[in-house]
């Protein structure tokens, strides 16, 4: 009777509803894990396995192949993210207010130059100065895209400070390590008894949004026939798909959110689906829009949700 109870969850779980697993994984987690911090530190993925020990046999499989590929560590990225407002922010619409940054922005974000901190200390300032040229080249299609000047450069400018800190000290004669990546995401002391600024970085989830919307508007042609709204099938053009599900409060990037943001910053990435749907294997989707040479930054996606997914040779 437990068998076949558990063949019939396990029937209808595949059966749920893009809305009801985000439902059911946002529960799980909030359960789990009631304060999740905008960026945890590093757990062990057994931590994420025990989320799941009182749901679906399928989800534990997925995860027990993640680590038999060798993924043996996580961090927990938050669902939301508040940009706080600035005095400049009444010049602008509705693209550039107080706004809800969630899902695979803050994810990237703290990946990224988490990435830039790991590189061999030999290709560490060579890497930041093709980081340094590509943001500045991404400000500009920014500001080509029709954003104005003095809203985009606050974010400019602290996301060009994190990655040039990688290479040079600060003014208090640091550099970024992991830790204080880490403190900076979570606005705590650091180091020193030094207080990170709590807008640093949700001010750079917001230049990636911009720098989605311009990927999108600038290349409108590349994208004709791929923009639609997910619910109706109705095509879209780049600015109704920006100002319907780029720029809103609280909506999930989806593939062609994703495969701007990595063209516009010459990203490799790969987003593994923890969905429960598969008992042998975990897809992953692959974004290649950087060198070849480049290691991909590697997100956990679970419905509405993205995590920072640590291979154990990588740290």
């Amino acid at each position: 009777m437990a068998e076949e109870q558990t063949t019939t969850t396990e029937r209808e779980l595949k059966d749920y509803s893009v809305s009801e697993m985000y439902d059911m994984n946002q529960r799980l987690l909030n359960e789990s894990v009631p304060d999740v911090v905008p960026v945890s530190e590093l757990a062990p993925i057994s931590a994420l396995r025990e989320e799941y020990e009182n749901g679906s046999q399928l989800f534990l499989s997925q995860i027990d192949w993640l680590v038999k590929q060798g993924y043996t560590h996580f961090r927990r990225a938050k669902g939301k993210y508040l940009r706080k407002c600035n005095p400049r922010m009444h010049l602008t619409t509705h693209l550039l207010q107080a706004m809800e940054i969630a899902f695979i922005d803050v994810t990237v974000a703290f990946a990224y130059l988490d990435q830039l901190i790991q590189s061999p200390l030999v290709e560490r300032e060579p890497k930041v100065g093709m980081s340094l040229s590509l943001l500045s080249s991404t400000r500009e299609d920014i500001l080509n895209a029709g954003a104005q000047a003095i809203v985009v450069d606050d974010a400019y400018e602290e996301f060009e400070a994190l990655i040039r800190n990688v290479a040079i000290p600060d003014a208090q004669g640091r550099l970024l390590t992991e830790r204080r990546l880490l403190d900076i995401f979570q606005a705590k002391s650091s180091e020193t008894t030094y207080v990170e600024d709590a807008s640093t970085p949700p001010n750079i989830v917001f230049f990636l949004r911009l720098a989605t919307r311009a990927q999108l508007k600038i290349n409108s042609e590349t994208y004709d026939g791929f923009l639609y709204d997910p619910e109706t099938g109705e095509p879209l053009d780049a600015e109704s798909f920006c100002n319907r599900f780029v720029d809103p409060v609280g909506v999930e990037a989806d593939h062609m959110q994703m495969t701007a943001l990595c063209r516009e910053l010459k990203l490799n990435l790969d987003v593994a689906y923890l969905d429960g749907r598969k008992a042998d294997n975990v897809d992953f989707v692959q974004f290649r829009e950087g060198p070849e040479n480049q290691a991909p930054l590697t997100v956990l996606y679970r419905p509405g949700h993205y995590d920072i997914l640590v291979k154990a040779e990588s740290k």
